[in-house]
């Protein structure tokens, strides 16, 4: 459940997040975001839970979506 600055950013940029936007999700600043992303400081264990939580339902959504177009065809 390790969330490094460039896991942080790489999941942002993966579901097309801004920093701005993960932050109003996570319920932190856009500048939380920023300085999570270049080391400055790390998230809290709860928060790190919560990314954690997030992209797995995000995942869940993302592979409905897909088989949902697949059973379309």
């Amino acid at each position: 459940m390790d969330w490094p600055p460039e896991r942080i950013k790489a999941f942002r940029k993966r579901y097309r997040l801004t920093q701005k936007s993960l932050g109003e999700f996570l319920g932190v600043s856009k500048i939380s975001i920023y300085q999570w992303e270049r080391g400055m400081r790390n998230p809290s264990r709860t928060t790190q839970i919560l990314l954690s939580r997030i992209e797995e339902e995000m995942k869940i959504q993302k592979r409905k979506e897909v088989k949902n177009r697949g059973s379309k065809d």
